[in-house]
């Protein structure tokens, strides 16, 4: 008699058995991976911009500013082309950047994305016609109700005068400079 080499149908259940158990421990664990990832990409995203706003900024010679809060999600970049220093809600100035896709959500109501908050609270960023900040504060990616506990995630942005730079916001701190360590 021939003995045929395969596996049983038993064997075949345990090991899809197995893998079920494993993926359902794993699930979370990515879920949360997932989250982290995302709002770092956010806040790298913003950044970028930021820094891209300031190199436009000098090259141009004109004041641009950044708007939070548009319709959509959205943030912009505007460049102050009729030279009155103040974002204008017509048509007057340029836009140089919409972020029509944005990647977060303003309110932390089941959020999709993790809600940006500013500090203070409507923040502008403004960077005048030599690079410099004239309007500083704060930029923060945190969870929905607050909790700003992400792992090893950067989700702030500390805007100042000189300098643009990234950070982590210490665990139960919250949406300020003090809050926020360099990463």
């Amino acid at each position: 008699m021939k003995k045929t080499a395969g596996m049983t149908l038993v064997e075949l259940l345990i090991v899809m058995g197995i893998i079920a158990i494993l993926a359902a421990i794993a699930v979370p664990n990515m879920s949360e991976f997932v989250r982290k990832n995302r709002i770092q990409n956010q806040t790298r995203r913003i950044y970028a911009d930021l820094v891209n706003m300031r190199v436009m900024a000098m090259n141009t010679n004109r004041v641009h500013f950044m708007q939070f809060g548009l319709a959509n999600n959205a943030y912009q970049v505007l460049e102050d082309t009729n030279g009155d220093n103040l974002p204008s809600s017509t048509s007057v100035d340029t836009v140089r950047l919409a972020r029509k896709e944005a990647p977060f959500t303003w309110s932390s109501a089941a959020p999709v994305n993790e809600p940006v908050t500013t500090t203070p609270t409507g923040l502008t960023p403004t960077f005048d016609s030599r690079g410099f900040a004239t309007q500083t504060g704060m930029i923060c990616m945190l969870r929905g109700g607050g909790n700003s506990e992400t792992g090893h995630t950067t989700n702030c942005i500390v805007v100042s005068p000189t300098r643009i730079r990234m950070g982590k916001i210490k665990k139960d701190g919250g949406c300020s400079e003090v809050d926020c360590a360099q990463q």
